[in-house]
């Protein structure tokens, strides 16, 4: 039997989809940085613990100053969402915005994740209101 871990276009080589369970040994070994792009009071409802917020309707404005601001995304970013629907649509309509990094993108998404007993956090932290904060003094 075959186990499938990754998902791979050959359009974009950058771009894997991969489950929960390889994301979560990826941010275990830090080598990746979770980027949530749900609505704020989705994140706030719950979130994967070190996840960064930012919200699918600025994430074309934020991402790159996001990118040239931190160190956070040097190993790749891990795209996640509640279904991997917006996740996906994503990457594959933006792929420009990710030609620099490489890209996981979270099959099943954090529906998934808590399906398969994987820890959550509750309420609004940091890291969920960095996308604010770099909105309001970057992009006035």
């Amino acid at each position: 039997m075959m186990l499938i871990t990754e998902r791979r276009s050959p359009f974009y080589p950058n771009i894997q989809n991969v489950p929960p369970s390889v994301i979560r040994k990826l941010v275990k070994n830090k080598a990746i940085t979770l980027i949530d792009v749900r609505q704020p009071w989705e994140y706030e409802d719950h979130h994967i613990p070190g996840s960064i917020l930012l919200p699918l309707d600025y994430f074309k404005e934020l991402f790159p100053l996001v990118l040239s601001k931190n160190n956070l995304v040097k190993n790749g970013v891990a795209i996640i969402c509640e279904h991997a629907n917006r996740s996906t649509w994503l990457v594959y309509t933006e792929p420009s915005l990710f030609k620099e990094v490489k890209v996981y993108n979270m099959l099943g998404g954090i529906e998934l994740w808590m399906i398969m007993g994987y820890e959550i956090e509750k309420g609004m932290d940091d890291n969920g209101t960095l996308w604010y904060k770099l909105l309001t003094k970057n992009l006035g």
